[in-house]
């Protein structure tokens, strides 16, 4: 029964880490293609399909 409990605390405390890196990662993406995250009314640049944090915001290389 307390290693049940045990387990079950782990999986509490690991569990928001988890995730939080694999959402961190989806947003690196832009970073990783050779561009930035900028205000959506930015011209001249080549807008990339990656996602950033910010809706206003989108993936562009310069």
């Amino acid at each position: 029964m307390k290693l049940l409990f045990l387990l079950f605390l782990i999986l509490v405390c690991l569990a928001p880490t988890i995730s939080g890196r694999k959402r961190n990662s989806k947003f690196r993406q832009c970073e990783k293609m050779g561009g930035i995250c900028r205000p959506q009314k930015t011209h001249g640049c080549s807008i990339l399909p990656a996602e950033c944090k910010s809706r206003y915001k989108h993936c562009c290389r310069l």
